[in-house]
């Protein structure tokens, strides 16, 4: 007789704890921030050399944050600009008239389109090696031997414009090297362009979230570096019964608020999604929501308040 007051004295007690008995407001539904980051990667693909931050860093837009290992691209502008400037050393010979200046002019340009070719074999070569090791992409390999063709290709145009400007056809001469100028000096500015992406800065004002890869480890343009969140890409995202979706419209003011949060936070509206779902499996909710929803997405007025992840009530209208 004595342990049944003990047994109701207990369920007394859990049916006053906080929380259990206390109806959820129907205006109110539970969501989260979400940030959308930027993933940062390098146009190039090459080892990763220096990186300028660490993951919570805020950085403005233009900032530095990596540079790979730009040796190869220091040495292809080297090439270029020496096949520049032997092209337009043949020209100026040529114009001068001088026989014998135009024959040395054109060796020196083939000895350049040589060298140019034996860089680009032994570049090749090594991407092939990386390839098989599993250490490069593939996409690698592809462009190095495209540049070997290219290459091989010069050395031959070379030959053909030594043994041209032996003959009496002047004028021919002169305008197959115009043309060579021409192709040398934008071959050299795509290099020298080129050269500038093994540098990488932010572009856009932000902070970095993740550091996805350190010095020493591949990247490319499949392979981000860091990712990076603009202060203006956090959203609050939540699920709306279908009941009550006729009441929400794009760009309509709704109240924010968040644990530790300050008081009066609001936002818009700015997406509300054309088809239905079933409600997420986890989701910030204290009962069961209807199985069917629309996924809604609030623009929050002051961006900084909120953190991605973090549980936000939504007060609907």
């Amino acid at each position: 007789m004595k342990i049944i007051p003990v047994i109701v004295l207990v369920f007394f007690a859990a049916s006053c704890l906080p929380g259990q008995n206390e109806p959820a407001r129907p205006d109110t539904l539970h969501g989260y921030a979400e940030g959308r980051v930027l993933y940062i990667a390098p146009l190039v693909s090459e080892r990763l050399h220096v990186v300028s931050v660490k993951e919570g860093d805020t950085v403005k837009k233009g900032d530095p944050l990596f540079r790979l290992d730009d040796e190869t691209g220091r040495q292809n502008l080297a090439a270029a600009q020496g096949a520049l400037d032997a092209a337009s050393a043949r020209l100026d010979d040529l114009l001068a008239g001088g026989r014998p200046e135009d024959i040395r002019a054109a060796q020196a340009a083939l000895k350049s389109a040589q060298a140019a070719y034996d860089l680009a074999r032994a570049t090749q070569k090594r991407s092939a090696a990386l390839v098989a090791r599993g250490q490069a992409p593939q996409a690698r390999l592809d462009t190095d031997t495209a540049k070997l063709k290219e290459a091989a290709a010069a050395v031959r145009t070379q030959k053909a414009r030594l043994a041209l400007i032996r003959l009496p056809a002047r004028a021919d001469a002169i305008r197959a090297a115009r043309n060579d100028v021409q192709i040398r000096k934008a071959n050299f500015l795509a290099v020298q362009k080129a050269l500038h992406n093994y540098a990488v800065a932010a572009p856009a004002s932000g902070r970095i979230e993740a550091v996805l890869r350190r010095p020493g480890e591949l990247a490319g343009p499949g392979q981000p570096v860091l990712s990076l969140l603009p202060p203006d890409e956090i959203r609050i995202r939540f699920f709306v019964p279908q009941a009550r979706l006729a009441s929400l419209q794009q760009d309509q003011k709704i109240a924010l608020s968040c644990d530790g949060c300050a008081a009066g936070l609001s936002g818009h509206i700015s997406f509300i999604a054309a088809t239905a779902e079933f409600t997420p499996p986890v989701i910030y909710t204290r009962k069961d929501r209807q199985k069917l929803t629309f996924m809604v997405e609030v623009r929050p007025d002051m961006l900084r308040a909120f953190r991605p992840g973090q549980p936000v009530d939504v007060t609907l209208p």
